[in-house]
């Protein structure tokens, strides 16, 4: 499920971001990506217990929706040139692409942070083995209980 305000939130860093760090180098663009996805994930995951490929799709949606509002500003600065039109196109497919991956790698280690920091609601392999082993442990306890008192 989308967490609709984490990918909103995480946008409008990205947003921030790529035109900030845009103006220093050209990389500052994808690490401006990558923080908003994992911005996005990180806040999504604290609502909801996030798998990978959600916590991935989070990202995804940053980056795609990065990439559109990057052309939209490059097309209207330009004076919505026709020359600029046909460039644009193409490189959208590059760079919304790019994001997109950017973005996926963003949602993974935006849960990946999540689990580190320990305020997920993931339970792991190993939490799940104890619940098991403890409700098993009561169950034994309550039937030497039952026969005692039978």
């Amino acid at each position: 499920m989308i967490d609709q305000k984490s990918v909103i939130i995480g946008l409008i860093v990205s947003i921030v971001l790529v035109v900030t760090l845009g103006l220093l180098s050209p990389i500052g663009q994808l690490i401006a990506v990558l923080l908003g996805a994992i911005v996005a994930t990180f806040l999504a995951n604290r609502k909801n217990q996030l798998k990978v490929v959600e916590s991935a799709l989070h990202g995804i949606l940053v980056g795609i929706f990065t990439g559109v509002v990057q052309i939209l500003i490059i097309y209207v600065r330009s004076g919505f040139s026709e020359k600029v039109a046909g460039i644009l196109l193409i490189a959208a497919l590059i760079l919304i692409g790019a994001y997109i991956i950017i973005g996926a790698l963003g949602g993974i280690v935006g849960t990946l942070l999540q689990l580190k920091l320990g305020k997920s609601n993931v339970n792991t392999e190993d939490q799940n083995g104890q619940l098991e082993d403890q409700h098993k442990s009561e169950d034994l306890n309550e039937k030497v209980e039952d026969k005692i008192e039978k």
